[in-house]
C-alpha cells in the first residue's frame, strides 16, 4: 500500500474539492490518499501541467476558504503561508523560514483556471500522481506570481514521537484490503480503516501543533475509532484530551522532544501586482 497526504489550514476554513476525504473544523486534518502499489496506472502522459490564467488581489479575512475543482483553483480570505503550506506539503508555520510579514498576515484571493486539455488531461492521473501534479502547479504559480524561490534544509524543532504505549498496542491491523485506506476527522473524533501509522502520525501533528515521528514500529494499515476533547473544548466535555485518549483508547503514546525536520527556506519571494 501506498500512501500520501494533503498539506492544511490551522485556521478555521473550508479546504474544498480533495479526492476522498476534506472534513473542516476549527484545526483541518490532512486528507488520507491510499491506494495498492501494484494496481495504480502509471502516468506516462509528456504533458506540463499548468494554470493558464491567475488572478491574484487583497482580500478580506471573512470566509476563508481553499478549493480545488477539476479545471481550477482558489483562495480567499487567506494569507500567502498557507498557499506555500498547501504547495509544498509542509505540516507546520515554523516549517517555513524568512517569510516576510505580510505573507503571514495579509489575507488574499486567488483564481487559477486551467484549459480544457489541461483539466482533462489532469482528471485521468490516479489519486496519488493528480495530487503531486497539483501540488507542482501551485509552486508554479508562486514563482511566477511572487517570485517565490526557496531550498530544503533541516532544523531542529519541538515535535512528537509516535510510540506504543507499555500497555500495548489496541488497534486492529487489517491484513487484506485492496481498497486502501481512509479515514474521517471530526471536532473530537477520528474513525481509520486500514490507515498505516505514517499517515496516522502526520494527521496528529495538526491537532497537537508540533510534527509528529511514527515510531511505534506497527506496519501495514489499522483500524481503529478515537474520541477526544478537542483544543478549546468546553471544561463540561467528559471526553479526555487527546494524549490520555491515545494511550486508553489506542495503546499509543506521544512523547515529547526534540528533533531535525525538513524546513522550506525563503530566498526570495514579492508582493504580487493586483490584477
Amino acid at each position: 500500500m501506498v500512501c500520501t497526504m494533503t498539506t492544511v489550514a490551522s485556521h478555521p476554513v473550508r479546504l474544498l474539492g480533495l479526492p476522498l476525504l476534506a472534513t473542516a473544523f476549527a484545526t483541518l486534518p490532512a486528507p488520507v490518499f491510499c491506494q495498492t502499489a501494484a494496481s495504480a496506472p502509471q502516468n506516462t502522459s509528456p504533458k506540463s501541467f499548468a494554470y493558464e490564467a491567475v488572478t491574484v488581489k487583497p482580500d478580506s479575512p471573512n470566509n476563508a476558504f481553499m478549493k480545488f475543482t477539476p479545471d481550477s483553483f482558489s483562495m480567499s480570505g487567506m494569507p500567502m503561508v498557507m498557499l506555500i503550506r498547501t504547495a509544498y506539503g509542509v505540516l507546520m508555520d515554523d516549517q517555513i523560514v524568512g517569510l516576510p510579514g505580510w505573507a503571514s498576515s495579509e489575507p488574499m484571493q486567488i483564481q487559477a483556471k486551467m484549459d480544457p486539455e489541461t483539466a482533462a488531461a489532469l482528471g485521468k492521473l490516479p489519486p496519488m500522481e493528480h495530487w503531486k501534479e497539483s501540488r507542482r502547479m501551485l509552486q508554479e504559480l508562486l514563482a511566477d506570481r511572487f517570485g517565490l524561490k526557496t531550498h530544503h534544509a533541516s532544523k531542529d524543532l519541538p515535535i512528537y514521537v509516535l510510540t506504543v504505549a507499555k500497555s500495548g498496542s489496541k488497534v486492529k491491523k487489517i491484513t487484506n484490503d485492496a481498497g486502501g485506506g481512509n479515514a474521517s476527522y471530526g471536532s473530537g473524533n477520528i474513525s481509520a480503516h486500514a490507515v498505516p501509522m505514517e499517515n496516522f502520525a502526520t494527521n496528529l501533528s495538526f491537532t497537537v501543533g508540533r510534527v509528529v515521528v511514527n515510531k511505534t514500529g506497527l506496519e501495514g494499515g489499522y483500524d481503529f475509532t478515537l474520541e477526544f476533547a478537542p483544543e478549546g473544548a468546553d471544561a463540561s466535555d467528559p471526553r479526555p484530551s487527546i494524549f490520555t485518549a491515545l494511550e486508553e483508547q489506542l495503546g499509543l503514546k506521544l512523547v515529547p522532544a526534540k528533533g531535525p525536520v525538513d524546513v522550506i527556506v525563503i530566498d526570495r519571494i514579492e508582493r504580487p501586482s493586483e490584477n
